[in-house]
């Protein structure tokens, strides 16, 4: 009986199924990494590293099936040919993600938190910008916030 106890105790404290996730994807793996530039009020800079995801596959694979860890300490910068509207899912991804979504002249318009799906819960939820954007930045929960990066204020580049 206690064992079973322990596995009900496991099961409540780890809300997202993680029996498919991975230190790393394929995809997470064959993207560029490159240095991020963040210009905020102030003259304010923060460089981050990131993942170039720039190909279909690449954008499509995203953190499905990394695990939590892996995610913690990377972040995904998905770029598009064209501004458009893209819709982003969480499912297969374990942990809350916030999205920067970045217009054509690099400034950031939106951010929001996603928060992972998991089947049978509830319908799967879309998250999207507010406008056609070139970019979305994918980074751990609340570091947008700790890092003091708000929407209309804050722009991005990528360095050479």
């Amino acid at each position: 009986m206690r064992a079973f106890g322990m596995l009900m105790l496991m099961a409540v404290s780890m809300p997202y199924a993680l029996a498919e996730c991975r230190i790393t994807n394929s995809e997470l793996e064959q993207m560029n990494v490159r240095q991020a530039r963040f210009r905020g009020p102030d003259e304010r800079r923060v460089d981050l590293q990131v993942h170039v995801a720039d190909s279909g596959r690449e954008r499509a694979a995203g953190f499905q099936h990394v695990c939590p860890e892996t995610a913690e300490s990377t972040s995904i910068l998905f770029l598009f040919a064209n501004p458009h509207v893209p819709s982003f899912h969480m499912r297969n991804v374990y942990m809350p993600l916030d999205i920067a979504f970045i217009d054509d002249s690099g400034v950031i318009r939106d951010i929001q938190t996603m928060q992972p799906y998991i089947i049978g819960t509830r319908e799967m939820t879309l998250w999207s910008p507010p406008v056609p954007i070139v970019a979305a930045l994918e980074v751990r929960g609340g570091l947008f916030e700790e890092l003091g990066i708000t929407a209309n204020e804050w722009s991005i580049s990528l360095q050479r």
